[in-house]
């Protein structure tokens, strides 16, 4: 449900405790007399990075930043989604860790239902079991409307597909939506005794994950704080409006090129529109929605397009070689274990 957060926390240190405290790293800026000193382990990542910044020449004048992935925190790892009942204990723990480490009261900390959000990453494990590779060629091939890029990566050593991210290039709203290989990730990110054990944990699981913008995080939350953030009803409505504006909640039918074609050939249609309709396709196919866009006018994209979904039966014209189940995200879907992809498949 939630993986990255990043806190902004009204905390205010006093120059003695500033100066107990062991900083990893700290920097001045010259140039508007600020002092930017840092907490952080390069070797744990399931440890939270803090950031404490104020102005040398008033104390009083600072902020604290707390950026971290909650379930790495809580569970050691970010292969398990943080559940419902683990939200309220994992930022009592946090609370803690924060006074703990810069050495002051608990009631300095302020209580986290005060908390704004300034990064928020939620997502959700869909274990697709072997057809985890036809979901990521097939999102590929899909444009997202709206400003976004799609960007395919593939591994070093294979043609496998190792995610796929649609990110909007407005540096003022900034947002990033990302489906990957989450074994791939543990391979190549993950160290640790535990590392074998989340390997064959993730096996299978395709990571579905949005960073929200911080105009969606103010439409939410004016405010942008933590309690009305980090909740699973907030968390379920994104992924799953998401996943129906990417054609993904529907059945994914079979709808390789030549079966396609053999369901146009088979309908009543005269030659001509049948001929039509098959030359759309293969460029559709070959060339993707944007190239057709430009290619056709309005109207003719949008004539030949819906007439194929009512040909096909299909919410979105999609290709992929086998029948894929859809993705969905249920409103209990953070209370429940790991939901596997056979007991999805037979509902």
């Amino acid at each position: 449900m939630i993986d990255t957060v990043k806190f902004d926390i009204k905390l205010i240190l006093t120059e003695e405790q500033i100066d107990n405290i062991s900083w990893t790293d700290i920097r001045k800026r010259m140039k508007n007399n600020m002092v930017r000193c840092e907490l952080f382990n390069e070797q744990d990542d399931t440890q939270p990075r803090i950031i404490y910044s104020f102005r040398e020449d008033d104390v009083n004048r600072a902020w604290l930043k707390v950026e971290l992935s909650l379930p790495r925190f809580l569970y050691g790892s970010n292969v398990y989604e943080l559940k419902q009942v683990d939200i309220k204990p994992a930022m009592r723990k946090l609370r803690r860790y924060i006074a703990e480490t810069l050495a002051v009261p608990l009631s300095q900390v302020p209580h986290y239902d005060e908390w704004e959000v300034e990064k928020l990453h939620i997502c959700k494990n869909f274990d697709v079991g072997p057809h985890l590779q036809h979901y990521l060629r097939l999102l590929s091939t899909i444009q997202k409307p709206g400003g976004y890029k799609t960007i395919p990566y593939t591994a070093a050593d294979s043609n496998n597909l190792e995610s796929v991210v649609y990110q909007r290039k407005s540096k003022r709203n900034k947002r990033v939506c990302k489906f990957y290989d989450k074994q791939a990730e543990v391979m190549e990110r993950e160290t640790g005794p535990n590392k074998n054990k989340h390997l064959q944990e993730a096996e299978g699981i395709l990571r579905f994950e949005i960073e929200l913008s911080s105009y969606e995080m103010r439409k939410q939350s004016p405010g942008r704080l933590a309690k009305d953030l980090l909740t699973p009803q907030f968390a379920v409505k994104t992924l799953q409006d998401e996943l129906i504006s990417l054609g993904l909640s529907m059945p994914i039918k079979q709808s390789s090129m030549k079966t396609v074609i053999d369901t146009i050939n088979r309908t009543s249609l005269n030659v001509r529109t049948k001929s039509m309709l098959i030359a759309f396709l293969t460029e559709l196919h070959l060339n993707g929605k944007e190239y057709c866009k430009q290619k056709y006018s309005r109207t003719s994209y949008y004539d030949n397009y819906n007439k194929l979904k009512e040909i096909l039966g299909m919410d979105e014209i999609l290709f992929t070689d086998i029948d894929l189940p859809p993705l969905k995200v249920h409103k209990d879907s953070f209370k429940k274990q790991k939901e596997s992809f056979h007991q999805r498949a037979r509902r």
